[in-house]
């Protein structure tokens, strides 16, 4: 993994508990990654989101009370990367517009891994 920005900051918003559980636990065995928050409700999220300095992963669930691409238009320049997650795999590249990649649930640390490393290799 890229180790040039140490560490990279993280946070989840997912309003399934075990989902964000298992994000979690990847984030934790991965050196470079630090969580800064993990959250099932999008108010809280963005309420946090206020007092956050740096976020450089922002992992986001698509279907919501409140919808995940309207949370990433309205974070795109606070994060650096947004990783969508959803259990669908039928979004339009359009719908992905402000997000850098798409994870299908359920998401193994395999893939977990290899979307981190390719984001950070990608930003150089």
């Amino acid at each position: 993994m890229n180790t040039s920005t140490l560490p990279y900051n993280c946070v989840i918003l997912d309003d399934e508990v075990i989902f964000t559980k298992i994000i979690e636990r990847y984030i934790s065995n991965i050196e470079n990654l630090e969580l800064k928050g993990s959250f099932t409700s999008p108010v809280d999220a963005m309420a946090a989101f206020k007092t956050y300095q740096k976020i450089d992963f922002l992992f986001l669930d698509i279907e919501m009370d409140v919808s995940g691409f309207d949370i990433a238009r309205m974070l795109r320049n606070n994060v650096k990367f947004i990783v969508f997650i959803s259990s669908h795999s039928t979004y339009a590249i359009s719908d992905l517009v402000n997000g850098d990649k798409l994870l299908v649930k359920p998401v193994d640390f395999r893939t977990f891994l290899d979307a981190v490393n390719h984001l950070i290799s990608k930003a150089g």
